[in-house]
């Protein structure tokens, strides 16, 4: 399984349609095997979700996400979890527990 988190100075980044930089994990069994990171470089929204469907991802997490493109994601099979915030690190590890829907890693005005 593929976990993609966008982010920005360690964390979450806020808003996924503007991030410039993917960390993208491989997982088995719940657990990490590798990562690495790509930078996000198409600003258009069909060329960023074309890019971002060609990692072959199965799970986005990221912060806000404006409406076209997690349609556009969701409709390429990618899980998307959005309103999430908080330092990167302790979201994968969170999801990778099954307990990144904890509300602290909520954003503000994210309901469950």
């Amino acid at each position: 399984m593929r976990i993609a988190v966008p982010i920005w100075e360690d964390k979450v980044s806020p808003l996924l349609d503007t991030a410039s930089k993917l960390l993208i994990i491989e997982s088995e069994t719940q657990k990490e095997v590798s990562r690495f990171e790509v930078f996000l470089l198409e600003q258009d929204i069909p060329r960023r979700c074309h890019f971002i469907q060609g990692l072959n991802i199965n799970v986005l997490i990221c912060g806000a996400v404006s409406r076209q493109l997690s349609g556009m994601l969701t409709a390429s099979e990618i899980k998307v979890i959005s309103g999430i915030s908080g330092p990167a690190e302790k979201v994968l590890e969170a999801y990778l527990q099954g307990t990144l829907l904890n509300a602290g890693f909520f954003m503000p005005g994210r309901k469950n």
